[in-house]
């Protein structure tokens, strides 16, 4: 049986056959979780389609040295960009999100909010960012992934819908939609979509999204929840258009 490597995140630039000293946050993580020790193994990943094996080569009570000792090309992104829209829904539904889409290969989130919840609830939904990124950063630990998805913070719905690339395709879903994914062309590198919260969008919000752009598009004839709806959006754009 293979022994297992834990696996770990780290943001430096790295090469091979160097030795580096972990970021504080990695100590206490290898030190006290993992409770490695000298001569055991890492495998590091640092936002590149690069794994690097490594070597523990001292513990100290504030310091850890590790030595690389493998470089190796490892792309396991989508061929398929994905962006992805989501309004902001309960904590709970909003982590498994961010989970679930990072692990299905999004390549960009940007969280959605409402005019309404511009003047009270703007500042809250920034300090959520670093723990969505703690969250993308666990997942890409566990999924193997070695890019992270890229997260913006919060913008207005409609604002949003505003920023079009020529060479995006933008996409809302809805039950009641005449097209559907097989009507898209064959081959598509950019995609936007949107994904609305538990109570969905509003005909008045739905028809303003369409008039920036967007393609009404059915998956289903069911309404989906909101956590359902991105992951089985994002995995029908992968299964038609990415690597599923």
């Amino acid at each position: 049986m293979k022994k297992y490597v834990p696996r770990i995140y780290i943001k430096n630039h790295l090469n091979a056959h160097q030795i580096y000293c972990l970021p504080i946050d990695q100590i206490h993580h290898v030190k006290n979780v993992l409770r490695a020790k000298t001569q055991d193994q890492l495998e590091i990943f640092n936002n590149t389609n690069y794994i690097f094996l490594a070597k523990i080569i001292e513990i100290k009570k504030k310091r850890v040295l590790i030595e690389i000792t493998e470089k190796t090309y490892k792309n396991f992104e989508s061929p398929v960009h994905i962006h992805l829209g989501q309004i902001i829904s309960n904590k709970k539904n909003m982590d498994l999100t961010i989970q679930k889409s990072t692990e299905l290969g999004v390549k960009t989130i940007t969280p959605l909010f409402f005019e309404s919840c511009l003047k009270n609830k703007k500042t809250h939904f920034l300090k959520k960012i670093q723990h969505w990124q703690n969250i993308i950063i666990s997942s890409c630990k566990q999924c193997k992934r070695n890019v992270l998805p890229k997260i913006y913070p919060p913008e207005q719905i409609l604002l949003w819908c505003k920023k079009n690339n020529k060479n995006n395709i933008n996409i809302i879903f809805h039950p009641n939609s005449q097209l559907t994914l097989k009507d898209l062309p064959k081959t598509i590198k950019y995609v936007k979509i949107i994904v609305g919260s538990e109570i969905g969008f509003s005909d008045e919000i739905i028809k303003k999204i369409i008039q920036y752009g967007f393609l009404s598009i059915k998956i289903g004839p069911r309404i989906l929840r909101s956590e359902t709806a991105s992951i089985a959006a994002i995995t029908a754009l992968q299964v038609q258009f990415g690597d599923l």
